[in-house]
């Protein structure tokens, strides 16, 4: 069984990293059909292709450090969190490009992120679901940035191996992913609310506390909340770098504020502004590439985590699935929301389940998703607002 399981995994992982060369190889497509080149294309052409808006604040990041990374005289780059401009820095080393490393890097680690999708899938519900739910997240509208030089595949696989680990009540493994995860985005910190959640569940909390039941209720859900709790230090070890380089370990959010435009507010007021700019934008090029997938993306997010509660999904899925929605779509200026979604792996679990069970929904949903990824892909290379 044990071989079996691993050469499913071999297989997940070389399928990935095919697919990931075939979107590239569309991607020079798109670049020959659309893009304006007075000569034939060079790797530069394609490399800058794939280089568009935070992409050159990681490559600065991981070839000058955040004390080098300044702009108008200040720090501005500390909102990037240094997991993964430091792995660029590293790969680097052998590779001599940074671009090229850092692609390297996501590509890798979306394949990774692919294994682990399967094997949380499987023990979820089945294989027939698992190969569903990794066909979906591949040809996500927004999946193209997978292979981009952004954090999404190195935090999806960071998820997905977060979620096998806690399900699998393998804590140490948790607390070590869990700490990587928190050095590569704020969304990391989301991922305790999933321990918290599948602790009370598994450790049966409120039968353990009508029934008095003290010593369960330290073994079962103190303890192994204990052996998790390092996981924190990812966020604590950002924040010293936040401290070493402006002393202030909340420097981070004071630029997110007053540079980004960006800060956390009521959801509330986040749903109205998308929907006032979907209502006036959605016909013009910025809305149907920035408002419109936002704007979609709130009843997905609501009609998945209803479909989750009604499946019985596990608490730790839910209840990050909730959080990350929160969160999400809780900023002053949203215009990621689509992106961020990438990462949200219980919505692609949840959404996995339902497309298995609804086949021709399914096959519908997949060719659409792959038909949206070319024309958005198209557009982020035009530096269109898909950001």
């Amino acid at each position: 069984m044990k071989q079996v399981l691993e050469k499913r995994s071999s297989r997940v992982f070389a399928c990935a990293i095919g697919f990931r060369i075939f979107v590239y190889f569309c991607s020079v497509i798109i670049m020959c059909l659309f893009g304006d080149y007075q000569k034939p294309l060079e790797m530069n052409d394609f490399l800058d292709a794939w280089s568009r808006w935070d992409t050159v604040n990681y490559i600065n990041i991981s070839e000058v450090g955040y004390e080098g990374a300044i702009e108008n005289g200040q720090h501005l780059f500390l909102v990037f969190y240094p997991l993964y401009p430091w792995l660029i820095r590293t790969l680097n080393l052998f590779v001599h490009n940074s671009r090229i490393a850092a692609m390297m890097i996501s590509t890798v680690c979306f394949a990774i992120g692919c294994v682990y999708l399967d094997k949380i899938t499987t023990l979820e519900f089945d294989r027939r679901c698992a190969t569903k739910t990794m066909m979906l997240q591949a040809v996500f509208p927004f999946g193209f940035f997978f292979g981009a030089i952004m954090t999404e595949s190195l935090f999806f696989a960071l998820s997905a191996m977060f979620f096998y680990y806690l399900r699998k009540h393998r804590f140490f493994e948790v607390a070590f992913v869990g700490f990587l995860a928190c050095l590569t985005r704020n969304q990391g910190v989301l991922l305790i609310i999933a321990v918290i959640a599948e602790l009370f569940e598994s450790g049966q909390l409120l039968k353990r506390m009508k029934g008095n039941d003290w010593k369960g209720f330290f073994t079962e859900i103190i303890w192994p909340g204990i052996k998790c709790m390092p996981m924190i230090g990812g966020t604590l070890v950002y924040m010293v770098i936040n401290y070493m380089i402006e002393g202030d370990p909340f420097r981070f959010l004071y630029y997110q504020k007053n540079h980004w435009g960006n800060r956390l507010v009521p959801i509330w007021d986040t749903l109205k502004y998308v929907s006032s700019y979907t209502a006036q934008k959605w016909y013009t090029p910025e809305g149907m590439a920035l408002w419109v997938p936002e704007f979609v993306l709130i009843f997905i997010y609501i009609a998945v985590i209803a479909y989750g509660i009604k499946i019985k999904i596990s608490a730790a899925y839910l209840w990050n699935l909730i959080a990350y929605f929160l969160l999400t779509y809780s900023s002053s200026w949203l215009i990621s929301g689509a992106r961020y979604t990438l990462c949200a792996v219980p919505l692609f679990m949840i959404t996995g389940q339902f497309i298995t069970k609804h086949e021709r929904i399914g096959k519908i949903l997949i060719g659409l998703s792959w038909t949206l990824m070319i024309i958005y892909m198209t557009g982020y290379y035009q530096w269109k607002q898909i950001m």
